[in-house]
């Protein structure tokens, strides 16, 4: 054999080795590419809320320079910079470059920042919202973000000469599908918000994050550990993906999931309905998430979205919302109000339908949609402006062209007794104050079940040493939701911890609140 490969080798030693060469390159630079880790190169920095907006902002950085793990803030026109000494590590799935975080609390409402990562360099800057509402506030919202840079900069640089406060993004952000080998996508939509999404000012514009189904793996009725990306990303506690987002007593944003990792007839159904009773009279309360619950394009029939039209969206309308923000189907959407299945005046308007930064779909059927007020295949932000007594709503294309606009009222407080259409509490809850810590006002929200023994409900206020302070509630009540004001002016309390009871027959709830002056 040696002698016949000897001999033969004259014959096929160029060829063959040259396919042999090539084989090996090959597999070298497969074997190479399917285990490398991705890493960043420049920094990439964004922030976003989870908590109180007025007070706390959540500040991330991918780096791969060691020097990156420090962090320094201070408000602006001050020369002291503060250093957080609590900057968090994490790894994300996919890549050797270390993921940093800052969490900062106890900033002051309405106030500028600037910060600097590693000791030096440009700072960058941030912003709190304010206490109230005095003239107006803008933000902008949409969905599906990330097919490509090349579609996703040009709407992103006109949402940000609106000078948002902040950005509702209601999921699809990367088209990642929650795979570290596409971590990649992530930086790159990362990198090209940081780039173009900066006011004129120069403030960054943090998100309000909700998820989608490219955020996770098999996109539907999945648990948080599919998908690792957005969880790592979005540091939220406990991996729950719903929140509520509360700016003083004039702004609540609930961020929902549409069957991705919390089903939407699950505990979340109970949390929307508890969280939706303690904002009864926030001036601009707005849902937000992925799967359209009047879809623009999908079938009207669709599972997912024939869950949200079940399940949350009668919570909306006995809990007065007016407007809801949805995405998913990548077109330019506003329906007509809606109010039990059909049009009515006192109905609910969904916007949507997140075709920020993605290929777009036409309605071609859009004469059969009779929900539907406007719809296109334009790519398209919303911006929102708040005013004391009401918002307009503005969308507009990646050319900066006006597509719809339209203002609201805000609506005015409920009735709080439930209607008789509307189903009786089963058991007697109590809600955590809003806001909390509060001041100098704050809601306190509880359900009282039938009562027809015409019993008082007590709802009692106490110090720490469990002292009574004073008594809000001391009568009997209907069955249903019930809210109270405390006015800490009034009752000339100073900051500090308190108790508060809800007494109905035997049974007892208690909670605790800060009052922070």
């Amino acid at each position: 054999m040696a002698q016949l490969t000897a001999s033969n080798s004259g014959r096929y030693s160029q060829g063959s080795l040259t396919l042999l060469f090539l084989l090996l390159c090959y597999c070298t630079i497969f074997c190479v590419t399917a285990t490398a880790q991705t890493t960043v190169g420049e920094r990439i920095v964004y922030s976003y809320f989870l908590d109180d907006p007025l007070r706390t902002i959540n500040i991330s950085w991918f780096s791969d320079d060691s020097r990156d793990n420090s962090f320094q803030y201070r408000r602006e026109n001050t020369n002291q910079w503060a250093t957080f000494s609590n900057v968090e590590k994490a790894a994300i799935p996919g890549s050797d470059t270390p993921l940093y975080r800052a969490k900062l609390k106890n900033l002051r409402p309405g106030e500028n920042y600037e910060f600097r990562i590693g000791g030096s360099g440009q700072p960058m800057r941030f912003r709190t919202l304010p206490r109230e509402i005095d003239t107006s506030l803008s933000f902008v919202t949409g969905g599906d973000l990330f097919h490509s840079a090349a579609l996703m900069i040009p709407t992103t640089r006109q949402a940000a000469l609106k000078n948002p406060y902040f950005a509702v993004i209601g999921g699809d952000w990367a088209y990642a599908d929650a795979d570290p080998l596409k971590v990649d996508r992530w930086f790159r939509f990362l990198r090209t918000w940081q780039i173009e999404m900066e006011t004129a000012e120069g403030f960054m514009v943090p998100f309000v994050p909700a998820i989608g189904n490219h955020e996770v793996q098999g996109g539907y009725s999945n648990n948080p550990e599919k998908a690792p990306l957005y969880f790592t990303i979005f540091d939220k506690p406990e991996k729950r993906s719903y929140f509520a987002l509360d700016a003083g007593n004039y702004l609540s944003l609930l961020l929902l999931d549409t069957n991705h990792t919390s089903n939407v007839d699950g505990p979340q159904k109970t949390w929307l309905e508890n969280t939706l009773a303690q904002r009864r009279n926030v001036t601009h309360l707005f849902p937000a998430y992925h799967v359209p619950a009047w879809p623009s394009f999908r079938p009207l029939n669709n599972y997912h979205s024939t869950m949200v039209r079940e399940h949350f969206v009668p919570l909306f309308e006995r809990y007065g919302v007016k407007l809801a923000f949805e995405n998913h189907d990548h077109t330019f959407k506003r329906t007509k109000k809606i109010r039990n299945g059909r049009v009515h005046p006192d109905g609910i308007v969904y916007i949507g339908d997140g075709s920020w930064g993605v290929s777009t779909r036409s309605a071609d059927d859009k004469h059969q949609r009779w929900w539907l007020e406007k719809v296109s295949d334009d790519h398209h932000f919303w911006n929102i402006t708040l005013f004391p007594k009401s918002r307009t709503f503005e969308a507009f294309n990646e050319q900066g062209a006006l597509l719809d606009s339209f203002e609201q009222g805000t609506p005015s407080p409920l009735s709080q007794p439930f209607s008789r259409d509307d189903e009786i509490p089963k058991r007697l809850y109590l809600a955590q104050n809003y806001p909390n810590p509060f001041n100098p006002t704050t809601l306190i929200s509880f359900n009282v079940p039938e009562n027809p023994d015409n019993r008082n409900v007590r709802l009692e206020i106490f110090n720490m040493s469990g002292q009574l302070i004073f008594t809000l509630v001391n009568s009997p009540l209907q069955a249903g939701t019930h809210s109270v004001r405390l006015d800490s002016r009034t009752k000339n309390i100073t900051s500090g911890q308190y108790i508060y009871r809800l007494r109905f027959g035997n049974q007892t709830i208690t909670k605790q609140m800060q009052l922070v002056k």
